[in-house]
């Protein structure tokens, strides 16, 4: 017994360091609006937990002595789901800040008792917003002034066309003014729709490579290229830059021909902040891979810097398989478009850093719950290990075994919403507890809705009870209609919950007791197609 004890004092201790060292602040807040508990992240921002102890939200946050508007905590009070909103709060320095709060119920029974607030600081994306809308109106202002100018010149246009009736002396001289004009609004009609329409593309993306990849081909497009490609500069590589994005280039070019910071044609723009123009590679110094290039058929190139905030992030490169005499205007085009390109990577990099931290937050969740209960510590690390091992054997696509491996580890986060009690029952359950335990994979996808990029995995963990025979839960699909990932958590979680002791068994399985019962329940309980494959796997083990 006192074994046991020690034991489950250190689980309390790992519990407590890591929600310490979360990034985001954690506090436990009573239907009377009072704070009961905070994480040290919390006591940063807004006060030890000491101080703050028993006292309400509000009054900590904002200096208030009524509710907030809007307040997520009441909503989730009351109607016991989860909520967020975006608040300004000051700080116990008094600097006003952003943050983004979600508030999560916590049940005994179906009764909410008290709700979960998180609280991320993100003050940094809210100034990026701003500088990105800052941006967007120059850019309208730009359009207008375009917009004017085209009005202008073709008032011009109708005034020419008028003298061009009374003379016909200058009618050579007019003929090619006219013709330079259209050019010239031509161009800009041109340059117009093609930013508005890379303005659209780059702000519906919110995945990075898919941005990268508009990028590359916007930059072709509007510069009449044969090929483009972006290299990215990244600090842990040493200043060494590969291609992240091409159109038009072949891999044995790409893959051989890294460049560093100052050294061939893309490393010079990125360090001089300027682009670099090349009207033959054959015979330029600053061309690092002549060779190569001549391979490709390349004669001539534009090399320019998307630069954020004085920062270059990366270098947008376009080659042209005949000698280019690139103009002023497509230049300055191509400056534009990659400032906005910069923009666009920063803003999407910043997106993802904000939704992989709710998702570590959210895994770190489910550690902790695990590590409360020595029956389940490590259980999501190793059913995360045999589904990814499962999913390689199967040949399933790297995107298929990202979305597996992230959808894996946090299964059972919905498990967050029921009380211990019922988890850890010695013995049977009530039907009223077995209908409570059947709403958390419900429950978890609820709590990943956020999260665009795990989208594709939020199936997974909503069916990965549901049984290939129909007899499962939460919606009793069967066979191909559940997602083969969630087929193949089911195999991975029934079978380390088999072989790992539980509080409702005297006794765990061996491997080949669990290897027999995967078998015995396959087409049953287990889809065919992904029993022998794991079974294969643990007797290499």
């Amino acid at each position: 017994m006192i074994k046991q004890n020690e034991s489950l004092t250190k689980n309390e201790c790992n519990s407590k360091e890591i929600l310490d060292g979360l990034c985001a602040g954690l506090c436990l807040i009573d239907k009377n609006m009072r704070v009961k508990w905070s994480n040290s992240q919390y006591g940063k921002w807004f006060g030890s937990a000491d101080k703050n102890e028993n006292k309400h939200c509000y009054e900590i946050h904002q200096g208030r002595n009524k509710i907030c508007p809007k307040c997520p905590i009441v909503k989730t009070l009351k109607d016991g789901k989860i909520h967020r909103s975006e608040k300004t709060i000051v700080g116990k320095n008094k600097e006003k800040k952003y943050y983004l709060v979600i508030a999560t119920p916590i049940k005994k029974g179906n009764r909410v008792t008290q709700a979960l607030e998180l609280i991320q600081d993100i003050t940094y994306s809210k100034k990026e917003e701003k500088y990105k809308n800052s941006l967007i109106c120059k850019f309208k202002n730009i359009c207008r002034h375009l917009f004017e100018a085209n009005k202008k010149l073709k008032s011009n246009i109708s005034s020419l066309r008028k003298m061009n009736k009374h003379t016909t002396k200058l009618n050579g001289m007019l003929k090619e003014k006219y013709s330079n004009i259209v050019s010239k609004l031509k161009f800009a009609k041109e340059e117009i729709q093609d930013m508005t329409q890379i303005n659209t593309s780059l702000s519906n993306s919110t995945d990075l490579q898919a941005t990268l990849d508009i990028i590359v081909n916007f930059s072709k497009k509007i510069t009449g290229a044969n090929a483009a490609c972006l290299r990215l500069i990244k600090p842990l590589e040493n200043g060494i830059m590969l291609s992240d994005a091409s159109v038009g280039l072949s891999r044995r070019f790409l893959e051989n021909s890294p460049v560093k910071i100052g050294e061939g044609v893309s490393g010079i723009a990125a360090a001089i902040k300027k682009p670099v123009i090349i009207n033959n590679v054959a015979n330029d110094p600053r061309v690092m891979y002549p060779k190569l290039a001549q391979r490709e058929g390349i004669v001539s190139s534009v090399s320019v810097p998307a630069v954020f905030n004085e920062e270059v992030l990366g270098v947008i490169s376009v080659y042209f398989k005949y000698p280019k005499n690139i103009t002023k205007e497509e230049i300055d085009l191509l400056i534009a478009f990659a400032s906005q390109a910069a923009l666009a990577i920063q803003e999407t990099r910043l997106y993802q850093d904000v939704h992989i931290n709710y998702f570590n937050t959210i895994h770190t969740l489910v550690l902790a719950m695990e590590a409360r209960d020595p029956y389940t510590m490590r259980h999501s690390e190793r059913v995360t290990q045999y589904s990814i091992k499962i999913a390689r054997s199967l040949k399933l696509t790297d995107k298929q075994v990202e979305t597996l491996n992230y959808a894996s580890k946090v299964h059972d986060v919905g498990k967050i919403a029921i009380s211990d009690i019922v988890l850890n029952k010695p013995g049977k359950l009530t039907m009223a507890e077995r209908a409570l335990i059947e709403l958390h994979p419900v429950k978890g996808a609820e709590m990943l809705e956020p999260l665009s990029f795990l989208r594709a995995g939020i199936p997974c963990v909503r069916h990965h009870h549901e049984r290939f025979d129909g007899a499962g839960y939460p919606d009793g699909i069967k066979k191909e209609q559940i997602p083969i990932e969630a087929r193949i958590v089911a195999c991975a979680d029934s079978f380390d919950a088999m072989t790992s002791d539980r509080p409702y068994r005297y006794r765990k399985m061996t491997i080949l007791e669990a290897i027999n019962e995967l078998e015995l329940n396959s087409e049953k309980q287990f889809d065919p197609y992904v029993v022998p494959a794991f079974v294969k796997i643990l007797k290499q083990e």
